[in-house]
């Protein structure tokens, strides 16, 4: 067990400088929390000299011994504190020197974090601060921040690099659904199917075949995997008037898109994120499809149909009594036949939608008012993630995981290469 001395101070020697000591030793700093303004900023210090750096600064509002877990309240007193000889620090009067406000926390020996204000101000006072002293700042570890009874040990260099990768993937998961799936790998989901997968072919070659079946389910769900820290892309493509950019302002609840009574206000791609029953989305609104002379339209024409071609899912939007151009149909379909799309007929309160020009399976919304405005974005959803493995299965989280698993799925036929790439982790 850590503790401080009773007054919250450790001498320094007096044969050199603060600074000068404390260069000498091996210690480290790192924001925690991500870049921009947030209430609560979160700083950690780890090296031979944290405790030193902590009481060269820190003045804590009680005076009794600061032990690992425990919670101090104090005040940084930054610069002030430079100045101060190595006799006044061991005063066991409270500093009255105005600073900021912070949190110390030690976590470990000679390891703390620093919980302050979230304002870039704020966080680069005590980075500056401890860096006057030698400090030296680096990024932070994709295992800092995550608790060590939420982590796999591992020893084998292949499953530490997965759960680093999938510890960097949790950090930046931004709602509880995806950051599930990247915590399952954290924990080890991904590495414990690799180590049975080679146990069992070094057992019997001849299974191959069947653990290259259960890598095609793997790498399926890879499709969701690698987007956990991006929202998917939601196109609303159609006509021009037909309420698009009404739908998008429903479906994030504020007005993104400027909207009017006439073709042609979107000229241009505009994008909104949201969140809908966990996942993150961004919805994309752009100009309507039709045939057009003017230069300004064309071009805003041709930037949703680059829109659409990298959708993850495109919702074609119409009205009641109003024909889609088949040419527009069919050249959608040949820029992005695989990907998912769903047809809603908004305005709907304008005449019946079981007209018999309307397609079976479209979704009927009122922007306006907001009808049916839940029903599409919970259809949007399924359709998005309906390959969806349970949870504490393995998944592939980024790209490189998706190619390796992908190409273990092909070496079914092929034992011995298989083996060699679960154990290689990556391809060649």
């Amino acid at each position: 067990m850590m503790s401080l001395s009773q007054n919250n101070t450790l001498p320094i020697p007096g044969d050199e400088s603060n600074a000068q000591s404390l260069s000498k030793q091996t210690t480290c700093c790192a924001l925690l929390t991500g870049a921009g303004r947030s209430a609560i900023a979160v700083i950690a210090l780890w090296g031979e000299r944290a405790e030193a750096c902590v009481t060269h600064f820190f003045r804590c509002n009680r005076s009794r011994a600061m032990d690992v877990g425990q919670v101090r309240y104090g005040v940084w007193a930054g610069g002030s504190a430079d100045t101060a000889s190595p006799a006044d620090s061991s005063s066991t009067e409270r500093a009255t020197t105005a600073g900021e406000s912070i949190v110390v926390v030690p976590t470990a020996p000679q390891r703390y974090e620093l919980h302050c204000h979230g304002g870039e101000a704020a966080i680069a006072r005590i980075l500056d601060d401890l860096s006057s002293i030698g400090v030296r700042r680096v990024a932070p570890h994709p295992l800092d921040g995550v608790p060590s009874a939420g982590r796999l040990p591992v020893k084998d260099p292949v499953d530490q690099r997965l759960i680093d990768e999938a510890c960097a993937v949790l950090s930046q998961s931004t709602t509880v659904k995806t950051a599930a799936i990247a915590l399952d790998q954290v924990r080890g989901a991904l590495c414990q199917w690799r180590q049975r997968s080679i146990q069992l072919l070094g057992d019997d070659a001849r299974r191959a075949a069947e653990i290259a079946a259960q890598t095609q389910h793997i790498a399926a769900a890879g499709r969701i995997g690698h987007r956990l820290t991006r929202p998917f892309d939601v196109v609303l493509a159609g006509p021009p008037n037909v309420g698009k950019s009404s739908l998008i302002n429903a479906m994030v609840g504020y007005d993104r898109s400027i909207i009017m009574d006439f073709a042609g206000t979107t000229r241009d791609v505009l994008d909104a994120e949201t969140v809908f029953d966990g996942w993150p989305l961004r919805l994309r609104d752009t100009a309507g499809l039709h045939r057009s002379d003017d230069t300004i339209e064309k071009q805003g024409i041709d930037r949703a149909m680059e829109a659409i071609a990298t959708a993850d899912l495109v919702a074609l939007v119409t009205e009641p009594g109003l024909q889609w151009d088949h040419t527009l149909l069919e050249a959608l379909e040949r820029i992005n036949a695989s990907v998912p799309t769903v047809r809603v007929i908004n305005k709907s309160d304008l005449s019946p939608v079981e007209s018999a020009d309307a397609p079976a399976d479209a979704l009927a919304t009122v922007a306006t008012t907001g009808a049916g405005i839940g029903n599409l974005l919970q259809t949007v959803v399924q359709m998005l993630i309906d390959d969806l493995p349970p949870l504490g299965r393995p998944v592939p989280i980024n790209p490189r995981q998706w190619d390796w698993v992908t190409e273990i799925a092909r070496l079914g036929e092929q034992p011995e290469q298989l083996i060699a790439c679960l154990r290689r982790g990556e391809l060649v």
